[in-house]
């Protein structure tokens, strides 16, 4: 039960979203304004029964939306509210990270192809070469996560992905366009840690085949290119949930 203007003990729910959502929940209840700050580490790993790895995850999420800064030292400080956490809260908002995910993919193939004509007029030769250099590093971060299987490289491979569609769009004249997307990648890249292998190897190839285009200057092979980076990933998994479905219905008809 949670105290009084406190937080609710989370000791058999530890995933950091839940841990994000009590925290700003903590927030709200306790009328916190910018400057002031939260408890710290231990006092909040006490207080939600939840271990300091999970709490720094939430703790990460809730900087990356501009909700709080945390500085060693000083402490984790309330940051002046903006336009930025009330649009994390929707996302925030969906705890599933599978529906997460698909929702995300969702928005993200109607935005990213909407724009993409401007992205692609505004597209410079410097523009190009960076995203040559992210699949360059996005390859051979594969090669290492196929070579060791640690998880650091899985992170790292998320980040670069996310870093090659935000230079994409990154002079697209829409600040709204570019901070949805950068809220878009703060939570895919959760789950993008998990993809297998062959999930790996195809973003690889996807991401060639729009630098590609990009160099040959073909806008025709640029959307096209765009239009098998969503499509693909959606068919994968529509063929995911039509097996789930056979086999229900398997399952049902012995």
């Amino acid at each position: 039960m949670a105290e009084p203007n406190g937080m609710k003990n989370l000791k058999s729910r530890r995933l950091y979203l839940q841990v994000y959502d009590e925290i700003k929940s903590y927030i709200e209840k306790n009328h916190l304004l910018p400057g002031d700050k939260l408890p710290s580490e231990m006092k909040m790993c006490e207080m939600l029964g939840v271990s300091r790895n999970v709490l720094r995850e939430a703790i990460k999420s809730l900087e990356i939306t501009g909700a709080v800064h945390s500085t060693p030292g000083v402490g984790i400080v309330i940051q002046e509210f903006n336009t930025d956490f009330f649009l994390s809260n929707l996302i925030y908002s969906i705890s599933d990270e599978d529906q997460l995910h698909k929702e995300i993919e969702e928005l993200r193939r109607v935005l990213e192809l909407g724009f993409a004509k401007d992205a692609f007029d505004r597209m410079t030769e410097k523009g190009i070469a960076l995203l040559s250099e992210k699949v360059v590093t996005m390859e051979e971060l594969f090669n290492q996560i196929k070579r060791s299987h640690s998880s650091v490289y899985g992170v790292k491979f998320a980040e670069t992905d996310a870093a090659f569609h935000k230079i994409l769009f990154q002079d697209v004249d829409n600040r709204l366009l570019k901070s949805i997307i950068e809220f878009f990648w703060a939570c895919d890249r959760y789950y993008k840690v998990k993809t297998t292998h062959s999930n790996m190897e195809l973003t690889v190839e996807k991401h060639q085949r729009i630098c590609n285009a990009l160099k040959a200057g073909s806008y025709s092979d640029f959307y096209d290119a765009m239009q098998f980076h969503f499509n693909v990933g959606c068919f994968k998994r529509c063929q995911k949930e039509m097996k789930a479905g056979a086999a229900a219905s398997q399952f049902f008809n012995c």
